[in-house]
């Protein structure tokens, strides 16, 4: 005998339109579980789609290698606002004699000249335009860098405080160029210890300046992700960087200004950046930030006035005066000099100077442009204006803006 609860119990039949609604229950059930992975499925799809990749490791570029921009002056003016001829006081002189040559980083022609006789052939190595590019070191796009903790500072006298920088450059640069600054303005190194801390200084710039790297705490630099719609001179100007678009180019390694693409990393260099020229050691030396805290990132051998004739004090870019491949009219003698002239005496490029103050505005005509006689560089061979080697001046040109101040002294 079984008790009422252990019964089995028996299933009626279903009527007709039971089993109808049961199978549409069925139906809807499905069409919904479908309906639901697929909108997974497509979240998963944009959410990827819409995520930068993480870029390998930047191959860096040599940066003892540099090439001709190739671009017209026409061109440059419509992008610039600025005119393609120049009148300007500087004249060139020939002389011989050895010169210290700084190389500095990869810039690729925008277009291809024909090669020009007259001028010594320019190696064109760069990254591959699909090679990917960026930061050792993410970044959060459109920030620049954040600065390290205080390092404590190297002891011992100038010369041993010297050589522990030396020793930091390969594995700390950004300490180390920060130390080189300190000792190059503290004015206690000896000349050929001078020498020495701008060697340092370059060889941090070739490891971090001149490249795709960002070294954790550089603050002169930013890390970037392409948007849609970018292009090099657009991302200069919105980010405020105080460089021209050309340098974002160089130490990018990229082969032309059309190169990036949506999601790409960039590395950016953050100015505005300064100029100081130490007559006494015919150096160029470009500063990131002013006063106690800025640093050394670029040091360049320059020629003078002849005569002690270059003017010393403060002055800043005048409007409308950066030019690329200028026309020039000797004041002297008024021979003209086409833009593709490679007898042209100021070479390629051409950056007009002001002064900040009124006992300043007396010094006109004078400006920093590059030289077809490279052994004017480091001697007092011009007019008065500061002269820098065909590679160095087009570094120059890219770093030095309207932002930008050039201490002469």
């Amino acid at each position: 005998m079984t008790l009422p609860s252990q019964t089995p119990r028996s299933s009626s039949p279903l009527s007709t339109s039971a089993r109808q609604a049961q199978g549409t229950r069925t139906l809807f059930i499905a069409v919904a579980a479908l309906g639901l992975g697929g909108a997974v499925a497509g979240w998963l799809i944009t959410h990827r789609s819409e995520t930068p990749e993480q870029p390998a490791e930047a191959t860096i570029v040599d940066p003892l290698v540099v090439a001709d921009t190739g671009i017209a002056a026409d061109a440059v003016a419509a992008a610039d606002g600025t005119a393609s001829t120049a009148i300007l006081a500087e004249t060139g002189g020939a002389a011989t004699g050895t010169v210290e040559v700084i190389e500095l980083g990869t810039v690729a022609a925008v277009t291809a000249p024909a090669a020009d006789a007259a001028k010594p052939a320019i190696s064109t190595d760069v990254i591959a335009p699909d090679s990917k590019l960026g930061a050792s070191v993410p970044g959060i796009a459109g920030t620049p860098g954040t600065a390290p903790i205080t390092p404590a500072g190297t002891i011992g006298t100038p010369a041993q405080r010297l050589q522990q920088a030396l020793a930091m450059v390969p594995s700390d640069a950004v300490r180390a160029r920060a130390e080189l600054t300190r000792l190059l303005d503290g004015g206690d190194l000896s000349a050929a210890e001078r020498q020495q801390a701008y060697g340092g200084i370059n060889s941090v710039a070739q490891q971090i300046f001149l490249s795709p790297t960002i070294a954790p705490g550089d603050v002169a630099a930013q890390s970037y992700v392409v948007q849609r719609g970018d292009s090099l001179a657009r991302i200069a100007s919105r980010e405020k960087l105080g460089v021209d678009w050309r340098f974002v180019q160089r130490i990018n390694g990229l082969p032309n200004e059309r190169a990036i693409r949506p999601d790409m990393r960039l590395k950016l260099a953050h100015g505005p950046f300064h100029a100081e020229v130490v007559k006494s050691e015919f150096r160029f030396n470009v500063y990131a930030g002013t006063g106690a805290d800025r640093v050394m990132v670029l040091s360049m051998p320059c020629g003078l006035g002849e005569n002690d004739s270059t003017p010393v004090g403060t002055f800043r870019v005048r409007k409308n005066s950066k030019l690329v491949n200028p026309e020039w009219r000797n004041p002297r003698t008024g021979e003209r000099f086409a833009a593709n002239d490679p007898k042209n005496p100021i070479g390629e490029r051409w950056i007009g100077l002001e002064g900040t103050t009124p006992e300043m505005a007396k010094f006109t005509g004078y400006g920093i442009h590059g030289t077809v006689d490279p052994t004017s560089i480091g001697r007092q061979m011009s007019m008065g204006c500061v002269r820098l080697g065909e590679r160095e001046v087009e570094v120059a040109y890219e770093l030095i803006g309207n932002d930008s101040t050039v201490t002469i002294r």
